[in-house]
């Protein structure tokens, strides 16, 4: 899978060997870092970089989101950043793993109700561990691209209800087949 895996710069004074354990448990796992701003990044020209600097990184962190396969963010410090970052992953149906230092609970991130969320305590030994049952659990609830033909009444009404209702007309129709999954007993038996 294509990780993008990131946390707070702020954090990277106390938390580098954490931070670096992580990126390292990903690669050893198998899986594919597609940024390493956090491993390789100056936490002093983040902060003092020129407004074009900053509107750089922050197209290069949303272009991470929609590139990789997950978003594993390192929580255990309070930053907006990472709030943000976490729910641009979850508007664009990707899996996250939201990772937090033992004592240091994401209370905000713990209230979050999203079955592609997982936010996951770990100790310095415990990390790599964590994360491989973490990334089991975020590959079987990865969602599966499927695109089909539709008639132009259709596609109307799909224009319609996404200005209307203010959503994604992917998400309407993930509702509507969600409900039928809901309602039909027979399927429902099956699984």
């Amino acid at each position: 899978m294509k990780v993008y895996f990131t946390a707070s710069l702020r954090g990277k004074k106390n938390n580098d060997l954490d931070y670096t354990k992580i990126y390292s448990a990903i690669e050893n796992l198998g899986h594919q870092n597609i940024d390493d701003l956090v491993i390789s990044g100056n936490t002093q020209q983040f902060y003092t970089g020129s407004h074009n600097d900053q509107l750089s990184l922050y197209k290069k962190a949303l272009d991470n989101v929609k590139t990789a396969d997950l978003i594993i963010l390192e929580v255990s410090i309070p930053s907006l950043s990472m709030g943000f970052l976490l729910l641009k992953a979850l508007e664009a149906s990707k899996p996250v793993i939201a990772l937090y230092k033992v004592g240091y609970s994401p209370f905000f991130a713990l209230g979050i109700d999203d079955e592609r969320l997982q936010v996951v305590d770990y100790t310095e030994e415990s990390i790599e561990e964590e994360l491989k049952s973490a990334i089991e659990v975020a590959q079987e609830k990865a969602d599966v691209r499927f695109n089909f033909f539709i008639s132009p009444a259709i596609g109307r009404y799909l224009d319609w209800v996404s200005r209307v209702k203010k959503i994604p007309r992917s998400v309407y129709l993930r509702a509507l087949i969600e409900k039928e999954i809901e309602n039909n007993e027979e399927y429902r038996k099956l699984f």
